[in-house]
């Protein structure tokens, strides 16, 4: 590694840490759903984590239309692409369509439920660009279902944010 400068260096010690933080490995055919308030760390989770290439990033706050979700979805089905559904996700009726349809396509299907402090999170929305009111944030919250293997997960995870670094554990039924 003496040869690499220090910010190739730096990087690549980073993507190598990142390997190691994830409990799961990075395949083929895996749909991760988020599930967790505004501003409980998810797309810095995806931006951290996950953002190397391997994921399609499906997210609401970027595509803004439930059309444009499903196209990319469906484009994510026909070719056997992964990717993260990054939005809030707090009812299990709402997680339902997408784990149903990803088993019709035969994908590995991994639930991240983000720790949802709402005190925390109105703070951290506080600094944050894009700000939602803090009274969605409550709302959200209020109508959080906590996810169960019993919905279709495959795998089930807890992420904590902690001191600015994230720790995932595996879930507790």
């Amino acid at each position: 590694m003496r040869s690499l400068t220090l910010p190739l260096r730096r990087i690549l010690i980073l993507a190598l840490m990142k390997q190691l933080v994830l409990p799961f490995v990075k395949q083929k055919k895996q749909a991760i759903i988020f599930i967790g308030i505004q501003a409980s760390g998810k797309t810095t989770f995806y931006e951290r984590m996950l953002s190397d290439g391997t994921y399609t990033h499906i997210s609401l706050d970027i595509l803004h239309t439930r059309n444009r979700e499903n196209e990319m979805l469906m484009e994510c089905f026909e070719n056997g692409k992964s990717f993260v559904i990054d939005n809030t996700n707090p009812e299990i009726s709402v997680r339902e369509k997408y784990i149903l349809k990803a088993k019709e396509y035969g994908y590995q299907i991994i639930g991240i439920f983000f720790q949802s402090i709402v005190k925390d999170c109105v703070r951290r929305n506080e600094q944050r660009g894009l700000k939602v009111p803090s009274k969605a944030i409550a709302c959200t919250s209020n109508n959080l279902q906590l996810p169960s293997t019993e919905e279709g997960f495959d795998e089930l995870y807890f992420v904590r944010i902690n001191n600015n670094d994230f720790e995932i554990s595996a879930w507790r039924e």
